[in-house]
């Protein structure tokens, strides 16, 4: 245990002494977050509903008292001030224009909704959302909307409300008039890309992992170490840790940067933010780690080079493309793609919405992590240089 602490303390210390590294790490992202988010602005901007352009379909196969008061609704002069949204015969003709990116979501409204709802019995909206920030947005009106009517059908139950007959509510109770706010739940371009050029920062975070292999395997020092009574297990365990440590340290120093100076929104729970990039870096230096010792450190090195592009351009980092998240096979990547899961987790926490549940993004991302972690000691057990395991 002393070998790994030593060996830990003295990679933090070398790492902090690369000063090119560090302002690699971090000036680098923060002239990105800068250009991107003054360049791109279309992501977010000041004028919220002009930047948002969000469309929604419904579908009302009911066509009951509740159905119509709820296309009634959507169709309100402050909900069209936010939201396009229009009214489709079939279900197919929606899915053929969500598909066609004309979309970003759809709202069905299923038969005996009405009937259901006025009884007091249960009721719900089907949603088909393409997954981006937009659908969110969408997906939580129509939830807010659904809200007050089970607070109303609650009231009414015990005889809180005059006008019911019966067992049914009247349905001009239940329409009432709400402003409708979405300020601080879309994010602006410099918050955009705050957050994305974090992700994409932490995958560049792998040649550090590069670096483990590469000083053991070719380095004078990993020459000394394999001579000196020290278990080069220990050795690279404490080595991984240290170059995990300085990562971290490097976010701290982005975060605090970027939510402070910058005034970019990271919300008000840091720790989950720094939980998600912590996952993050672990999964990267693991999995550059494995690749360098599969192979060999120069081929990793290539081969990285262009997966953190590609990884960071599906995930959405530089710009967003709702193609991306409509079309079935980059969906699945972008459902298992680690920097894509901390940042889609990062912005519903920062903003909301209804995609990966929360558990379930963590679950995945300590999966993957195990999974890392399991391919390491594989490609260290098969190395050529088989001391690394004793």
């Amino acid at each position: 245990m002393r070998e790994i602490v030593d060996v830990f303390l003295n990679t933090v210390k070398l790492n902090l002494r690369n000063r090119r590294a560090l302002i690699f790490m971090i000036l680098f992202p923060i002239c990105l977050t800068l250009i991107l988010g003054t360049a791109l602005s279309n992501v977010g901007g000041n004028n919220m509903n002009e930047s948002l352009h969000m469309k929604a379909a419904v579908v009302n196969q009911d066509h009951g008292i509740m159905a119509g008061q709820m296309e009634k609704f959507f169709q309100s002069k402050e909900i069209k001030k936010i939201v396009e949204m229009k009214t489709y015969q079939t279900l197919r003709a929606a899915e053929s224009d969500l598909k066609s990116q004309k979309l970003d979501a759809i709202i069905i409204i299923n038969r005996g909704f009405s009937q259901a709802a006025q009884q007091g019995s249960h009721h719900q909206l089907n949603f088909i959302t393409s997954g981006d920030l937009e659908s969110s947005v969408i997906k939580s009106i129509a939830e807010s909307y659904l809200k007050r009517i089970n607070a109303v059908q609650a009231a009414a139950s015990v005889g809180a409300l005059p006008e019911h007959t019966g067992n049914q509510v009247q349905s001009g109770s239940l329409i009432s008039d709400h402003t409708l706010s979405i300020n601080g739940k879309v994010p602006k371009s410099s918050d955009y890309y705050a957050v994305t050029m974090l992700i994409m920062i932490i995958l560049y975070a792998s040649n550090y992992g590069l670096d483990v292999v590469r000083e053991s395997k070719k380095s004078p020092i990993g020459y000394r170490i394999r001579s000196l009574p020290v278990r080069q297990m220990n050795y690279l365990i404490g080595k991984t840790l240290g170059q995990l440590a300085t990562v971290f340290l490097q976010i701290v120093i982005l975060v605090t940067f970027f939510k402070f100076i910058y005034h970019a929104n990271f919300g008000n729970q840091l720790g989950f933010i720094f939980l998600m990039c912590f996952l993050l870096g672990l999964i990267v230096i693991l999995f550059s780690m494995a690749l360098s010792l599969f192979f060999t450190c120069e081929l990793a090195d290539t081969l990285l080079n262009f997966i953190v592009p590609i990884a960071t351009f599906l995930a959405g980092g530089y710009i967003k493309l709702s193609f991306l998240e409509t079309n079935s096979i980059t969906s699945t990547l972008r459902n298992w793609l680690p920097n894509s899961l901390a940042q889609n987790l990062i912005f519903q926490n920062i903003y909301g919405g209804s995609g990966v549940s929360t558990s379930e993004g963590i679950l995945k991302l300590i999966f993957i992590a195990g999974c890392m972690l399991l391919l390491t000691a594989i490609a260290v057990r098969r190395s050529k240089n088989g001391d690394l395991s004793k």
